[in-house]
This record gives structure tokens, C-alpha cells and sequence, in this order.
């Protein structure tokens, strides 16, 4: 009925994913921006957990690959995409802090993307040991972090 994997090993990511929807609506309609920065907090706990419980799930190579590319995708949105939402909506709309968008969404989408291409296909089942450079994840606690201080 529709198209992808809906099972307990992409339940995270999907979860993730709506929270982050929930943050750019609360950000858009001018409601309190904490709750925003609440989503994107969420979205990045749903992350840090999806890759764990996804290799507990019993997967065929095919779900394993979907998994990898809806993560990826997911990432876009809710740690390049979404930041930037809360950063307009908190303000910074100057001609200025386009660049600075630009670079953040090119650098996100470039290092995921490159991680992507660099993946094992023959090792989709045992997680990575470690990654170079700053995940775009880190912004879901670096850029609550900053509001607060």
C-alpha cells in the first residue's frame, strides 16, 4: 500500500522525522521556539538510538540499504533542514546569514552523502566504529546548547 519499509527497524527515523515536522510547524506558527528546540532535542535522541535497534531487527539486504538511505535523508531534514528553520524564525534574516545557511546545509548534505558512498555494502550489518568530522546530528544539542547560554 505504500511504498518503503515500515517495521520496527526504521520505527525511529520515522519517529525522529515527525518530531521534526512538529518543530518547523511550532517554529513557523511563532509558538514558544523552545518547544521547537525540544523537537529537534527529540530528533536527535531518536537518532542516536535508530542505527542500535535497526541492527537488532532481523533484515534482508534490501531493508538494510533502505535503512541507510532513510537515515540519511531523515538527517537532511532534521539536522540541516530543520536547524535552519529555527534560525530564520529566531531572527536571523538578514542578507548576511544567507551564506552562512548555504555552507551549514552544503556541509551537512555533502558529509552525509560521503558516508553514504563510503559505507561497506558488504558490511551494512556491523556498524561503523567511527566517523570523521562533526555529525550533523551534533547540531540537535550544540544549537539548543548555544540558546541557552
Amino acid at each position: 500500500m505504500f511504498i518503503g519499509v515500515w517495521n520496527k527497524s526504521v520505527i525511529l527515523t520515522y519517529i525522529g522525522l515527525f518530531f521534526s515536522v512538529i518543530g518547523m510547524y511550532l517554529a513557523f506558527t511563532n509558538e514558544n521556539i523552545l518547544y521547537a528546540f525540544s523537537c529537534l532535542m527529540v530528533s536527535g535522541v531518536c537518532d542516536l538510538f535508530d542505527g542500535k535497534v535497526a541492527r537488532m531487527c532481523k533484515r534482508t539486504e534490501k531493508e538494510k540499504k533502505f535503512g541507510v538511505e532513510l537515515d540519511s535523508l531523515a538527517d537532511t531534514v532534521c539536522f540541516v533542514v530543520f536547524p535552519i528553520i529555527i534560525l530564520l524564525n529566531m531572527g536571523l534574516t538578514k542578507i548576511y546569514h544567507v551564506p552562512a545557511f548555504c555552507f551549514f546545509a552544503l556541509a551537512g548534505v555533502a558529509r552525509l552523502g560521503y558516508f553514504n558512498v563510503s559505507l561497506d555494502e558488504d558490511n551494512l550489518s556491523t556498524p561503523v566504529k567511527y566517523y570523521s568530522g562533526l555529525p550533523v546530528t551534533a547540531i540537535a544539542m550544540l544549537l539548543p546548547l548555544a540558546q541557552l547560554i
